[in-house]
């Protein structure tokens, strides 16, 4: 049975590191997830079912409104679950098993319309198809999730803690994205990149999603948590309370423009290899190595960095990183070295590395000082706030990569090595987008003031009795 810990002060201590090891394995099977259909839906749905890249791109967008529901709906459950395994543990382990199905569905669609030969592209059976899978996906994502993003504001309130406990979910995370995009990119070109080959890197992705998933259900089954506060409020007294938290709204907001960057791009560079500079999809092995040691080697280090300069500083200098590693995607050339693309690949892990461990460090932050002001422990509310933010981004990214490869005409049949408005289309998901909003990030963190030392005055004027 879980016994959540009553006494706030045992919160403020260090957690062990097998806990957060254990947590933070259940980012893997989110990476794989989110990435898995971020970075390979599109160019699936384009190259494979052969569908418009703007009917893409819009059966994606669409499938997101459906957050607007799940999100919140999940959040709102978790925060009233009165379980003995503890509040949020029984979304995880049915979220693990939803999540592992929808991956497995939308990538073995089994009818792609009427035309055999897909000359004449999908039949509105297969969109159909495509779609419901997505908001099976779209459901099985905000039952895990948004409950398990909620977990780390009930585990500690140290801090620099709540940094280290992320750090431990960026690098896992990191993993898992690595494995799926480049892994994945390189085993659909061993495999020749047909419905086949990703049926089988479907089948793969869904064993780790259900594996990894469920061990951070079972890593936490002693993890400290707070219960659910008696505390009553009015429903408009609750949405003030959300609009009174202005380190939340900043930190949401900053989130939303990086992540549309980010859905932009990941979904950017398949095409950019494939389509632009000719390359093997491999080399996206090596791009994804590249980042992944940049990841290893800065995420301690920005850690540290963030004891000096603060949260929002560090975060700052992450963003900044993101906007010079995006623009460095437009030198690329079809001749240019190996080392070049994984360079790149070392700046955009820096960036990805800054940018989720103190977003979601700050978030935390955010989260435990609407429990001060209103009495009312609702993080999974935040969470799916955020979690709709995070879905919002995805879809609105592959709306706009879609949307520039129709402008462009691209297809997949006929579109060639070197068409300059196809690179251009690529480059505005790839490189321009993700710079731009790294820009708008900045600017927003300028406004950002929540620290350590206020958040210690809010603790000390908090209307909890335990605090």
């Amino acid at each position: 049975m879980h016994k959540p810990l009553a006494n706030p002060a045992m919160l403020d201590g260090k957690l062990p590191v097998s806990l957060k090891l254990g947590w933070a394995t259940g980012a893997f099977g989110v990476a794989v997830l989110m990435n898995g259909i971020s970075a390979l839906v599109l160019f699936y749905m384009t190259t494979v079912l052969r569908f418009d890249p703007a009917v893409a791109g819009f059966i994606i967008f669409a499938s997101k409104i459906y957050d607007a529901i799940t999100d919140p709906f999940s959040g709102w459950l978790s925060d009233r679950s009165k379980s003995d395994k503890g509040r949020r543990r029984p979304f995880l382990f049915w979220g693990a098993l939803v999540s592992a199905a929808a991956f497995l569905m939308v990538f073995t669609v089994p009818f792609i319309g009427p035309f055999p030969s897909m000359t004449e592209g999908p039949g509105l059976v297969a969109a159909g198809y495509m779609l419901l899978a997505l908001l099976i996906y779209t459901t099985g994502y905000s039952m895990f999730n948004v409950p398990y993003m909620a977990m780390p504001a009930e585990m500690t309130r140290d801090y620099h803690e709540r940094s280290s406990i992320h750090g431990y979910r960026v690098v896992i995370a990191a993993i898992g994205g690595f494995l799926v995009q480049s892994g994945g990119g390189a085993l659909l070109e061993v495999l020749g990149k047909d419905w086949d080959a990703y049926a089988m890197l479907a089948a793969a992705g869904a064993g780790a999603i259900l594996v990894t998933m469920l061990i951070a259900y079972a890593a936490t089954a002693r993890a400290p948590a707070m219960p659910q506060t008696d505390t009553k409020l009015p429903f408009r007294e609750q949405v003030k309370g959300f609009l009174a938290n202005r380190p939340f709204q900043l930190i949401l907001s900053v989130k939303l423009v990086q992540l549309i960057g980010i859905a932009a791009s990941s979904g950017g560079l398949v095409f950019l290899l494939a389509s632009v500079l000719g390359r093997p999809l491999t080399l996206m092995g090596l791009i994804g190595a590249a980042m992944i040691a940049a990841v290893f080697i800065s995420t301690p280090l920005l850690v540290r960095l963030s004891k000096v300069i603060g949260k929002r500083g560090a975060y700052m200098v992450s963003a900044a990183v993101t906007g010079v590693a995006a623009l460095s995607w437009a030198l690329a050339t079809p001749d240019e070295p190996i080392w070049a693309l994984m360079l790149r690949g070392f700046g955009t892990g820096i960036a990805f590395a800054g940018n989720v461990l103190f977003a979601m460090s700050m978030l935390t932050d955010a989260m435990e000082i609407d429990a001060h002001r209103t009495g009312l422990r609702r993080e999974g509310m935040y969470s799916a706030l955020y979690s709709f933010v995070e879905k919002l981004a995805a879809a609105i990214g592959p709306l706009i990569l879609g949307g520039a490869l129709s402008v462009a005409k691209f297809d997949a049949g006929k579109s060639s090595i070197g068409d300059e408005g196809v690179r251009q289309a690529v480059l505005v998901g790839i490189a321009y987008v993700p710079a731009a909003m790294a820009v708008l990030a900045v600017i927003i963190l300028f406004f950002y003031r929540l620290d350590e030392k206020q958040l210690a005055e809010i603790r000390a004027n908090s209307v909890l009795k335990e605090a």
